[in-house]
């Protein structure tokens, strides 16, 4: 986002982010774990809620990014054992359908034992 950001005006949308609201109610029994241009991790009590955005297709080195917020989720998630974790934010993937990244998201699930939800 900084690359684009220095190169002038932007127009449109030409890039995405993360952002994760918390009432005011809340906001003292909240802990910030991690914020990157692509994950915001929150800490509520015992629960880990995940927001991300996953670059789209055909993104310069989709999987790569991928795979590196993944790792980062994954990592948090570690340094959190105690905690349940929730992921949620625009994947930009149909979960359901057959490819390289929606295969490569399933496995993780699959991998690292979390539950879809509709």
């Amino acid at each position: 986002m900084l690359d684009r950001v220095q190169c002038g005006p932007l127009i449109g949308r030409p890039s995405g982010g993360v952002a994760t609201l918390v009432k005011n109610d809340f906001i003292n029994n909240i802990e910030c774990v991690c914020t990157s241009e692509r994950i915001v991790i929150i800490r509520v009590s015992d629960l880990l809620i995940v927001n991300v955005y996953f670059p789209c297709d055909g993104t310069d080195d989709r999987m790569l990014i991928c795979s590196d917020i993944l790792s980062d989720v994954l990592s948090w998630r570690i340094k959190y054992a105690d905690c349940s974790c929730i992921i949620g934010g625009d994947f930009n993937v149909n979960l359901d359908a057959s490819g390289a990244v929606s295969s490569y998201f399933n496995k993780f699930l699959i991998d690292e034992e979390f539950t879809r939800t509709i």
